[in-house]
């Protein structure tokens, strides 16, 4: 039980009365009231303490006009059940749910963590379009919480500047969490599918402006993609302080999504690189199928933002390759530039924990088996004192047996070691000439195995063996 809301007194029959609990109020016997943050449309929040901990908190509440209908109530009780699914610093922690007694009946509630700060679409509102840097920087941590809840089998599906909110840290960083999980999509089986209160797929749920083609066609049948959409219009948005598509009404915001290209953030603000612009644009594309994934805007802003933040980004590859570690080889390269001790900073063609094929002892010895029997094969034909020819053949035969044992090398250099003169150390200049070759005593030989007479179709490769001979 808890004590005495502002308006209602105690005792007070009359449960016409707002709910507007005041500092003081003890929830659940644990926690205090301390001061009303903010009130919306269907719910209320206040800061609280709680008593055991002494630890700041935020409790949500369920208004009683809004509880009167079933789906908010369960709208309500899923973003707690949902956020705490979630283990990431980027989405906001849920502590406890319960339900208030009262005169009001039962108003449930959600404890929370305290956040000092301000939601994205209040900075913007406030002071325009944001610095580079700092967007980029934000959108990064969003995209990192976003890929682990995509990892948890959860499509959040409103996603929007106000959603997005951002503290401060101890050196002035921005640290963001996603908020309200209110119409998520659970696509974990055993879970449920999807919101109970979505019967129709003609039912629209979220905010038109920053919602994708398909979830304007249908909100039930759509998946971690149309996130990436909506992430893509709240960095539109950032960058330029204006909506991707703004039209005078909603219907025509809705058919421009639909129909229409966005015009590119460059377009808006002039400072705007191309890399990110291109980024965006991918992100924004209207096929789910063609839409560019969620790391790919993560490598974009990773290259602008500052270097304090480019530890999200590791973090986004290996949640997106999976505990199986899958490597992400095949993701866009982006170059950071050379670090301050020379060396070439760079983020793909790395391999994030993939496992090794086979047992390394088992690979040894046979790898010490074919070595054996190819060195018998060529002592035999030297023995019976065959041809250079035919003992290049059999050199090229246990150089090809030994390169099949050999384990595959990594197809680059992993971040941070690769030299930023490595390529062109070990390339040859295409403009410098070959050296000519001096004569020697294989030139002879190879002369010899010319004029021999043999099969037209083995002359070619005893040439070009005699050649990496003579190298």
């Amino acid at each position: 039980m808890s004590s005495a809301t502002k308006r209602e007194g105690a005792g007070n029959p009359n449960a016409s009365a707002p709910f507007d609990p005041v500092p003081g109020t003890i929830i659940a016997d644990k926690y205090r009231v301390e001061r009303t943050l903010g009130e919306g449309g269907m719910g209320l929040v206040v800061a609280a303490t709680h008593m055991g901990l002494e630890q700041a908190v935020a409790i949500k509440f369920l208004l009683p006009d809004a509880k009167r209908s079933d789906v908010a109530v369960e709208r309500f009780l899923r973003e707690a059940k949902v956020a705490a699914k979630i283990r990431s610093d980027h989405v906001a922690r849920v502590h406890d749910v319960g339900k208030l007694d009262g005169v009001h009946g039962d108003v449930p509630y959600i404890v929370m963590e305290h956040l000092e700060g301000s939601d994205l679409r209040q900075l913007i509102d406030r002071g325009g379009a944001l610095s580079l840097e700092e967007a980029c920087e934000i959108v990064l941590q969003a995209c990192e919480g976003l890929a682990q809840v995509h990892a948890a089998g959860i499509v959040h599906r409103d996603l929007k500047p106000s959603n997005l909110f951002v503290t401060r840290e101890a050196d002035g960083s921005p640290s963001v969490k996603l908020l309200d999980f209110g119409i998520s999509k659970l696509t974990v089986p055993g879970e449920g599918t999807g919101d109970p209160a979505l019967t129709s797929t003609a039912t629209i749920m979220g905010s038109p402006a920053y919602m994708s083609p398909e979830q304007l066609k249908s909100t039930k049948e759509v998946d971690g993609r149309t996130d990436v959409w909506s992430l893509a219009a709240v960095f539109y948005e950032a960058l330029t302080g204006s909506p991707v598509f703004r039209g005078e009404t909603l219907p025509q915001v809705c058919a421009m999504i639909a129909s229409e290209d966005p015009m590119p953030p460059s377009a808006r603000r002039a400072d705007v690189p191309d890399a990110i612009d291109h980024a965006i644009l991918r992100a924004l594309d209207k096929d789910p199928a063609t839409r560019a994934p969620l790391v790919d805007l993560a490598r974009a802003a990773a290259r602008f933002a500052p270097e304090r933040a480019r530890g999200s980004l590791e973090r986004i590859e290996a949640t997106v390759a999976g505990p199986g570690g899958k490597g992400v080889d095949d993701l866009p390269v982006v170059s950071f530039g050379r670090g301050s001790d020379g060396r070439t900073r760079t983020t793909a063609r790395r391999i994030v924990g993939a496992p090794r094929e086979g047992h390394p002892v088992l690979r040894a010895i046979f790898l010490a088996a074919v070595c054996a029997a190819s060195a018998i094969a060529i002592y035999g034909q030297w023995f019976r004192g065959k041809t250079t020819r035919s003992l290049l053949k059999a050199a090229s035969s246990v150089a090809a047996s030994v390169g099949a044992a050999l384990p595959p090398l990594p197809s680059a250099f992993p971040l941070d070691t690769e030299p930023s003169g490595a390529a062109s150390a070990s390339a040859p200049s295409a403009s410098a000439p070959a050296p000519s070759a001096a004569p020697s005593p294989s030139a002879s030989v190879a002369k010899a195995a010319a004029s021999a007479p043999s099969k037209a179709h083995t002359a070619p490769h005893t040439h070009h063996a005699v050649k990496h001979r003579n190298h």
